[in-house]
């Protein structure tokens, strides 16, 4: 069991609560030449660094380096919400300053993600660049002192979505494009939190016709009878199968942007699959977990998620 230094030897880990740019190069010979020499003439960073770096098609990952990081470190990768359409690294409030802050405090690497947004970018843009991330950390990771078989991802929203698909969309699939392909964009776990899980049972409550609507805009001119296919596709559920990494997924019951029925679906095919998961139904947050009252609250959820991620990616052997 691999322990980082600064995590006391008694942690008690309180998951009993839980319910349930660099150069482009794939392949053999001279590009993939340049990505090897590309990746290891990379500056190491030093302790507690912060760096924003472009990664693949000219986005933007803004790396922390924890204050005194074993070596290699484990890697949190985070995803931000918005449609598809808006926000940056910075996106989510506590969901990255202060979850990533402690992340970063444990002694994990911290990736934060631009990608390419819709309209103007269409799918399956959103997703090749999330899967060319988690290609990029590999690729450099002695640089980024991080542990290439200890990425975890988490995000929220329309980032929930992404880092779904991460966790249940392999190779085959055809996203994996671009840099980097003699790396795997597979991770170790994944936390999902209020993320479209079925695109096709998103229902017409509340703000969810807008949540369809706007991942449709990203498809461009394509045939009405195609979408359908299309979301089906861009749906997490879709390829849940034994042997995928274990899910924390977590949903607000009073959230009218994203039913909490996409994240019971998705534990629902999870335990069809024999796949590791826990589903943690928060009481009055939100859609984004940040209403008042809500229970567990911001500073709960925090701890719940490093904890997942700590119990998943340090102390899982």
């Amino acid at each position: 069991m691999r322990r980082l230094p600064f995590v006391a030897a008694a942690c008690a880990l309180t998951m009993t609560a839980l319910a349930g740019g660099a150069a482009a190069g794939s392949g053999n010979g001279p590009a993939a030449a340049a990505t090897a020499a590309a990746a290891s003439s990379m500056r190491p960073l030093a302790p507690n660094e912060q760096v924003t770096l472009t990664y693949c098609n000219h986005e933007k990952a803004r790396i922390t380096e924890p204050p005194h990081p074993s070596s290699p470190a484990p890697a949190a990768v985070y995803v931000h919400g918005g449609s598809w359409v808006s926000g940056n690294f910075n996106t989510g409030g506590f969901l990255i300053s202060q979850i990533g802050s402690d992340l970063a405090s444990k002694g994990f690497v911290v990736v934060s993600l631009d990608y390419r947004l819709g309209p103007k970018n269409r799918w399956p843009d959103q997703i090749e660049d999330v899967k060319c991330a988690i290609r990029f950390i590999r690729a450099h990771a002695r640089a980024l002192h991080v542990d290439p078989d200890e990425i975890g991802a988490w995000g929220q929203s329309a980032g929930g979505n992404l880092v779904g698909l991460l966790g249940t969309a392999g190779p085959s699939v055809g996203w994996d494009v671009g840099p980097y392909t003699d790396e795997s964009s597979k991770v170790e776990a994944v936390v999902d939190m209020a993320g479209p899980s079925d695109l096709l049972t998103l229902g017409n409550q509340g703000d969810s016709p807008l949540v369809m609507r706007s991942f449709i805009s990203l498809l461009g001119p394509v045939r009405p009878d195609q979408i359908r296919a299309e979301m089906k596709a861009a749906s997490p559920v879709t390829y849940v199968a034994p042997g995928d990494p274990p899910f924390l997924i977590l949903h607000s019951d009073n959230d009218r942007i994203v039913y909490p029925q996409q994240s019971q679906e998705l534990a629902w095919d999870m335990a069809a699959n024999d796949v590791p998961h826990r589903l943690v139904i928060v009481a009055g947050a939100g859609h984004e977990f940040d209403q008042a009252g809500g229970s567990p609250d911001q500073d709960q959820i925090t701890t719940l998620v490093v904890e997942y991620f700590i119990e998943m990616l340090v102390f899982h052997n």
